[in-house]
């Protein structure tokens, strides 16, 4: 039973690194396939709701290179064929971002025969000046 709770934290480690690489690179397309087609996507923006993975990956792709953040995985919770993830990422920067912000994320994961796939994600941008809008 323990084998089997690592080797899922491990390929849930593995979809949420392909998020992280996407952040760190600013390209969006890195990130696309640890997201099921159908995900969820919301948060503030400032005081404007950001609604659909659209606009995460267009904010991404619009943001560029944030070589520098500083991804932790806080938490993990495995329930059979569902998962929920807590990331914090500091130090965020780029032409949107700004620099030195935070921000932090819940993930949903749902095991599909492709693997684990992010299928909610809902965050809170944690700046004193919010420059989030795409």
């Amino acid at each position: 039973m323990k084998s089997e709770y690592l080797s899922e934290y491990d390929n849930i480690v593995r979809t949420m690194q392909l998020y992280i690489d996407g952040c760190k690179q600013g390209k969006s397309e890195l990130m696309r396939p640890a997201f099921h087609p159908n995900a969820s996507f919301f948060g503030y923006a400032g005081e404007q709701l950001a609604i659909g993975t659209q606009f995460l990956f267009d904010w991404i792709d619009k943001n560029g290179p944030a070589p520098n953040i500083e991804p932790r995985i806080v938490s993990v919770d495995i329930l059979d064929s569902i998962a929920v993830v807590r990331l914090e990422v500091a130090e965020w920067s780029g032409k949107l971002a700004g620099s030195g912000v935070r921000m932090s994320d819940l993930f949903t994961l749902l095991k599909t025969p492709g693997g684990w796939k992010i299928i909610q994600k809902a965050f809170h941008w944690h700046a004193a000046e919010q420059r989030l809008a795409a």
